[in-house]
């Protein structure tokens, strides 16, 4: 029952049609919830970078500041105790602020970021056992500063990671610049801390100063690249920072030391302690470039991350309202289509059962039809649904034009049977007036009797070419003037047909006058009824005819003792007595007995109703009730109906 319900045309074009608009609200939704968690991630990205700011230019500048004064302390040079504790407590406050941020920056930096803080946490594990190695002076220059630097080589490594989860390139490029000017700020840091060391040759190895030269190198290259590609502000800053005293100071100093070795000892340009104050002026300067451009570079993030959020809301939205619209277009699509299709359905079945029946009963009815205009017209347009619309209209046009040459072929039949039944019945109406000639002048019993039974046949025939110019749908010849009285039509009826002598009327017949206009048509019919009652009984047997008055007019009752019939022929003969059908080839084929077309015909015609039921004997009774309508006005016997209570 399901599968038979979902090869309906309905069903098939509601899954067409909805199907991909299902579709498409998926794709919408998904995609919508995408571009909303993206535009989500890209605000936590914006949040995350503004938390991690603080602590890690904390941690970068506490880091830097104890480097620098353990490797001096390491080299020997002369170090306040309580700058270097006071160092330490600032790295290890800077590494508690760090900690918070650390989950936040996993959950930027996906599974990259959970390595870069594991290696950095190892780092710390170390720190308490490398600052007992420097107080006691244990620890070579180089492993100190290495540590230090690897420190800072996890931030710098942890920055790059979250720089790759940028919501958009501008950002990643604008966060790529702030790197780069970490590592300069970072590169001059370890430079720095490195000073203080290759001022004495006989402190550092040629790799820490060979590390020390391309530290100077870099950094100085690399801020000059940055003041090309940094916006016009920031790159101003460079420009002044590179061209004030301090930087000439410290450039002055590193030249010094680079061109020195490795001939010996450098000929310094000033002081360590004016070296210190100018390198550190440069450091802040740095410093502070650096994390205005950090902030610059949050700020963007954080409007990118802002517009990109709603941006992305508005997509998912436009995406959701086109596919609801898409999907309601298809719905009213579907539904129009269906309701096409609904409405040709009815109107081919109004057609089918409505129209196509009036045209056959008009045409039965005689009725002149114009095929073309009585084809259906029905319009649905030019595409599939209007060519099967056209094509239906072919199909009834055909079918009109079918019934109104077959109605032609029918009247044409007709015509010639009632031609053949006119020239029929002149013939035997000219042989009756002959034969009553004849019987007038003759006297021989033997041969008069002859001459009755020649009578009797002639009137059989001319009752049968009346029977073809019934059912041909005309009327026969003979026509009553004036009244007849019932019982002398009865008798009349009687006399046509050949076995009469069997035939008893009995004396119950009520003394009643039948109009001359139905004469001639109730002395066929009941002739018909009789000559059956006859034929279909033992030759021995009697049939018997009886009448009586009713309310609604006279009952003529026709009796025989044959064998009867069935009630399933019964009630097919009373169908036909009440309601003829179309007297056709056809018709005929499917039961020749004219007699019963032709007493059904002439009772449909004077109202007269016919009915066959079984009679006493066991034959079959015919029950014809004459209404008061066909009977004359100066019947003695009938009174007027009247209005009587009924209980």
């Amino acid at each position: 029952m399901v599968k038979a319900r979902f090869r309906g045309i309905r069903t098939r074009i509601l899954v067409i049609a909805l199907v991909p608009s299902l579709v498409l609200i998926c794709l919408g939704v998904g995609t919508s919830i995408y571009l909303f968690n993206d535009g989500r991630h890209a605000e936590d990205f914006a949040r995350t970078l503004d938390t991690h700011l603080t602590p890690t230019r904390e941690l970068v500048l506490a880091v830097e500041q104890e480097r620098l004064l353990s490797v001096s302390q390491l080299a020997g040079g002369v170090i306040d105790p309580g700058a270097l504790v006071t160092a330490r407590i600032r790295f290890d406050s800077a590494l508690k602020s760090l900690a918070v941020t650390e989950v936040a920056l996993q959950r930027v930096g996906g599974s990259a970021m959970g390595n870069t803080v594991a290696a950095f946490d190892e780092l710390k594990a170390r720190l308490p056992e490398l600052r007992s190695a420097i107080d006691s002076g244990r620890l070579p220059i180089a492993d100190a500063y290495d540590f230090y630097s690897r420190l800072l080589d996890g931030m710098d490594q942890g920055s790059a990671t979250i720089g790759q989860f940028a919501p958009d390139a501008a950002s990643g490029a604008d966060l790529a610049r702030n790197m780069g000017l970490l590592h300069v700020v970072e590169s001059m840091s370890r430079a720095s801390a490195l000073t203080t060391a290759v001022v004495h040759p006989q402190n550092v190895s040629p790799t820490l100063f060979a590390e020390y030269c391309n530290l100077v190198s870099y950094y100085h290259v690399e801020i000059a690249r940055l003041a090309t590609v940094l916006d016009a502000a920031n790159a101003q800053r460079i420009k002044d920072l590179t061209a004030s005293p301090a930087w000439q100071q410290v450039s002055a100093m590193e030249s010094a030391i680079v061109e020195a070795r490795p001939v010996g000892a450098p000929q310094l340009p000033m002081s360590v302690a004016e070296w210190r104050a100018a390198a550190d002026e440069v450091s802040q300067q740095l410093v502070t470039l650096w994390v205005g451009h950090a902030k610059q570079a949050q700020q963007y993030a954080a409007d990118a991350g802002a517009r990109h959020a709603r941006n992305s809301l508005l997509a998912a939205g436009v995406l959701g309202a086109v596919a609801v619209l898409a999907f309601l277009l298809s719905l009213w699509l579907a539904n129009q289509l269906i309701g096409r299709l609904k409405r040709l359905h009815s109107e081919t079945l109004a057609v089918a059962e409505v129209r196509l029946p009036q045209t056959l009963r008009r045409l039965n009815e005689g009725v002149r039809i114009d095929p073309e205009t009585e084809a259906a017209q029905l319009d649905f347009g030019n595409d599939e649904i209007g060519q099967v619309a056209q094509a239906f209209n072919r199909a009834h046009g055909a079918a009109v034009a079918a019934a109104v040459t077959e109605a032609n072929t029918r009247e044409g039949v007709r015509a010639v049977f009632s031609n053949i039944a006119h020239r029929s019945q002149i013939v035997v109406h000219r042989q009756l007036e002959i034969l009553d000639a004849a019987e007038r002048r003759q006297e021989d019993p033997a041969l008069l009797e002859t001459l009755f039974q020649l009578d009797h046949l002639a009137t059989r025939g001319r009752r049968n070419a009346e029977n073809l110019i019934i059912l041909g749908g005309g009327r026969p010849g003979r026509q009553w003037r004036r009244p007849v009285p019932l019982g002398e039509l009865v008798r009349g009826a009687i006399a046509e047909t050949v076995q009469y002598a069997r035939v008893f009327t009995g004396a119950g017949l009520p003394s009643v006058f039948v109009n001359g206009a139905v004469v001639a048509d109730l002395i066929h019919l009941l002739a018909e009824l009789v000559d059956n009652a006859t034929a279909f009984s033992p030759p021995q047997s009697r049939v018997d005819v009886t009448g009586n008055l009713i309310g609604t007019g006279v009952v003529v009752a026709i009796s025989d003792q044959g064998m009867g019939m069935s009630d399933s022929e019964l009630e097919r003969a009373n169908e036909v007595l009440a309601a003829p059908p179309d007297f056709s080839v056809a018709t005929l084929s499917s039961d020749s007995r004219l007699g019963l077309f032709v007493v059904a015909r002439l009772g449909i015609r004077h109202g007269i109703s016919v009915r066959l039921t079984e009679s006493d004997y066991g034959g079959v009774r015919a029950v014809v009730v004459i209404p008061t309508a066909v009977l004359a006005a100066e019947n003695a016997g009938i009174a007027a109906p009247t209005a009587v209570q009924r209980w």
